[in-house]
């Protein structure tokens, strides 16, 4: 299922990402994080400069249409746009953030 209008409010996930730091991001977000060459900060950073104009979609998962996920192209200094899913479940709220043509 989908929609195209968040499911969850910005403001509150880069609240929860400023208090929390890394452990708000699943390992496979803090791997592709590496991968695109990104320090800790230029994470951190990217999530805090998030814009709701960055909104793509919002949709359930596959296994559980009852949780939602909201999904952002989020432009990187270096040019790139990374592809940022987010939720509010228990652990992490950055489940991911990866290069978006991969």
């Amino acid at each position: 299922m989908e929609k195209h209008k968040p499911h969850y409010r910005l403001g509150d996930i880069q609240m929860i990402v400023a208090r929390d730091g890394l452990l708000a991001f699943t390992a496979t977000a803090l791997f592709n994080r590496l991968v695109m060459g990104l320090s800790d900060t230029g994470l951190l950073n990217a999530i805090a400069g998030m814009k709701p104009a960055m909104f793509q979609k919002s949709m359930t998962t596959y296994r559980n249409h009852t949780i939602w996920q909201d999904v952002y192209h989020v432009p990187l200094p270096d040019g790139r746009v990374a592809y940022v899913k987010l939720t509010l479940q228990d652990g992490a709220v950055v489940i991911q953030f990866k290069n978006q043509e991969d």
